[in-house]
């Protein structure tokens, strides 16, 4: 048995101890404030964009002019920038990239649209310190990716400057759940179940339609989007609108790239200390965002 299937083997016994109940996740979830800790390396400062809380992450040594604007996965409910500073920091020195992380707020105490405008906030702060565009990377995992391409189409309908391009691990592209409960992988998927994610739907959305594209960025417009790059692992239940919205992308004329990981888990990156192909994956995260924002 390799790395990833004990990984897996290990998520799949741990989920048996996680009801399907909101205070449980945060319990379980918030053990990462104590393990999520940027690498020997980094300076971490945090700050606030208004009432938002971000941090600012940054290698002392391999670092340059451009930003990622990270947005961290938690089902919009779950989550936070200590829990995701590790995996941020990986992909911070892997891109050479300075990275701004988001502390969006959360549902259910703050469903649909708080977060996309938290997210939008920190974008247009980007700018209004004359961060160029051109040197602005969105990114974000699960419900982040989701949130990065929602962002997107936010920025391209308001006529905001679009940033260089979007990095997506794992995105939640459709919260009504039609996909992913009919996905073949469901079986495969450790972490992800119908029920567990048409639960967390059910705190962002709130009253709102699933399917609008703030909250499914999958039925919204994909055209003149900037180019993308979304990692998925092959055994992930989120893998067919992952599919489904690159072919639909590409179509419409956005650029968006494909990896399909087989074998790997939900958001795999994040064992990277462990697995080979949590830093495979990364180095190609960094590589993706020097082209697309060269300095």
């Amino acid at each position: 048995m390799n790395r990833a299937a004990v990984v897996k083997s290990l998520i799949r016994v741990g989920m048996r101890f996680v009801p399907n109940e909101l205070p449980a996740y945060r319990f379980f979830s918030g053990g990462g404030h104590f393990l999520g800790r940027a690498p020997k390396g980094f300076q971490v400062d945090a700050t606030q964009i208004g009432d938002i809380p971000v941090l600012w992450v940054n290698h002392k040594t391999e670092c340059s002019s451009r930003v990622i604007l990270y947005l961290h996965g938690g089902g919009y409910s779950i989550g936070s920038n200590r829990t995701h500073l590790e995996l941020a920091s990986r992909i911070a020195r892997a891109a050479k990239s300075q990275m701004l992380m988001v502390e969006y707020r959360l549902a259910p105490e703050h469903p649909y649209p708080a977060g996309l405008n938290d997210a939008l906030k920190a974008y247009q702060y980007l700018l209004g310190e004359r961060v160029s565009p051109e040197k602005i990377i969105i990114a974000g995992d699960s419900a982040g990716g989701g949130l990065a391409v929602a962002l997107l189409q936010t920025l391209r309908n308001k006529k905001i400057p679009m940033p260089a391009a979007a990095v997506c691990l794992s995105p939640w592209l459709d919260l009504s759940c039609s996909i992913s409960s009919l996905a073949k992988t469901l079986k495969n998927d450790p972490l992800i179940t119908p029920k567990r994610i048409r639960f967390f739907a059910k705190h962002y959305a709130g009253i709102n339609d699933r399917t609008q594209p703030g909250l499914s960025p999958f039925f919204g417009e994909l055209d003149n989007l900037p180019p993308m790059l979304i990692q998925v692992g092959g055994d992930e239940i989120l893998l067919p609108e992952c599919k489904l919205f690159t072919r639909r992308a590409n179509k419409l004329g956005s650029m968006v790239e494909l990896q399909v990981w087989p074998g790997m888990f939900h958001v795999w990156q994040f064992a990277a200390s462990i697995l080979p192909e949590g830093r495979q994956a990364i180095q190609k995260i960094g590589l993706f965002i020097r082209k697309a924002s060269p300095v």
